[in-house]
């Protein structure tokens, strides 16, 4: 049997137009979430998919979907968003949206109406911003609490909790989400792998921490009356280090942001204002590192340590991820099982669905820059995964109906 397969330079092109909305002047590729930029590129996607005869809407928020098939019935949903972070790639986000516009097309193109419901999906506000990442796919899954502080932010975005309201969908919706994604890391290309097949969406703990010491002239100080804040910071950096290297599992902490009072060439720091992110598959082994920090703290310096962020790791379905290893065997790529430390739009969709994702490779594991690359060889052989692994979707939940 001659398989369907994908067209290539229909998503090159695709691929490349998005590409050319982006704000003029920057180095890569900017269409920060809520911008002009990203409004262009949603009405691209629009556009796109009126041409392709699917049922187009876009809610309060501005996510944007298109329908191929019956409404009022679950359907098959999978895509990813359209902004990126300053300078970024030209892959992380669009790469998604843009195969499941082609896959989309290449089944109509063989000729038949879906027995169940395909519907592509363009996110707003995945990348860090205001109203936090995944910000779109959140609202979908009805996973924002309303406060006054958060109403604030949203009167900033000319948004109101109405709309947030408005944007969530019903588990009724979906009979499942897929999202195809760079890998944004190295794993696959290290391991000679075309495809990950993603078992599990990192949880993210941030702890924001204010390390106390003694401002005082730098000339008149001598050592050992000194209370230096940024010394204390960096000794707990260090420990931070330690204990994920002593974990010996998926577990990553970074201190990425930190910031000194009263920052002056002659003054010894006073205090010091870090951020501390801890990322696993394992919830309760991230708050056990939490906790080592604190006790760490506690004994060695003076601190206060608030947590800032709390998003639990989330496992992703069993059950799609055996079909997309059928589709890869079917197809005859190589893959393997793998935990994304990245968080996604498709972990927000895990409120309310079956949810799976699959990963193609990054060149030395380079993402959020300019730099990030993933050869059109790997592109092609995921979204004909990605393809194979709706059809086989298609049946599985046609048989079921």
């Amino acid at each position: 049997m001659t398989r369907m397969r994908i067209n290539l330079e229909r998503l090159k092109n695709n691929l490349m137009e998005v590409g050319a909305v982006a704000n003029a002047g920057t180095a890569g590729y900017t269409r920060l979430a809520y911008s002009a930029e990203e409004k262009k590129a949603l009405a691209w996607l629009q556009e796109k998919m009126s041409a392709l005869k699917l049922t187009v809407n876009e809610d309060s928020l501005g996510n944007v979907t298109g329908r191929w098939g019956a409404a009022g019935v679950p359907a098959i949903v999978f895509g990813s968003h359209l902004d990126t972070v300053p300078n970024g790639g030209l892959y992380d986000g669009a790469l998604g949206v843009i195969v499941g516009l082609e896959c989309i097309q290449t089944l109509q193109e063989a000729g038949s109406l879906p027995e169940v419901p395909l519907e592509l999906i363009g996110f707003v506000g995945e990348e860090a911003n205001l109203l936090g990442g995944t910000f779109g796919s959140r609202a979908v899954a009805g996973s924002i609490e309303q406060s006054e502080d958060f109403d604030k932010k949203l009167r900033q975005l000319s948004f109101t909790w109405c709309d947030v309201a408005g944007a969530k969908r019903s588990k009724d919706d979906y009979h499942c989400y897929l999202e195809l994604h760079i890998e944004q890391g190295a794993l696959l290309e290290t391991n000679q792998k075309r495809i990950g097949i993603v078992t599990a969406i990192a949880g993210i703990l941030r702890l924001a921490v204010k390390v106390k010491g003694r401002a005082s002239h730098s000339g008149t100080t001598p050592m050992h009356l000194r209370h230096d804040a940024l010394l204390d910071a960096a000794r707990l950096i260090q420990e931070v280090n330690r204990l994920a290297v002593a974990a010996n599992s998926d577990i990553v902490a970074t201190v990425g942001e930190i910031a000194i009072s009263p920052n002056l060439a002659n003054v010894v720091p006073g205090e010091a204002d870090l951020n501390i992110e801890i990322r696993g598959s394992n919830w309760e082994e991230m708050k056990g590192i939490e906790e080592q920090i604190r006790n760490w703290s506690q004994a060695n310096i003076a601190a206060r340590i608030e947590v800032d962020v709390e998003k639990r790791p989330n496992a992703l379905s069993p059950r799609i991820q055996a079909n997309i290893e059928a589709a890869c065997q079917q197809l005859g790529e190589s893959y393997q099982y793998m935990f994304s430390g990245a968080n996604h739009d498709a972990n927000s969709l895990t409120a309310v669905t079956d949810v799976g994702m699959i990963f193609v490779p990054s060149k030395d594991g380079v993402s959020h820059h300019p730099d990030e690359f993933t050869s059109w060889e790997d592109i092609e052989a995921g979204a004909n995964v990605m393809l194979e692994t709706l059809h086989l979707l298609m049946k599985t939940y046609g048989q079921a109906q």
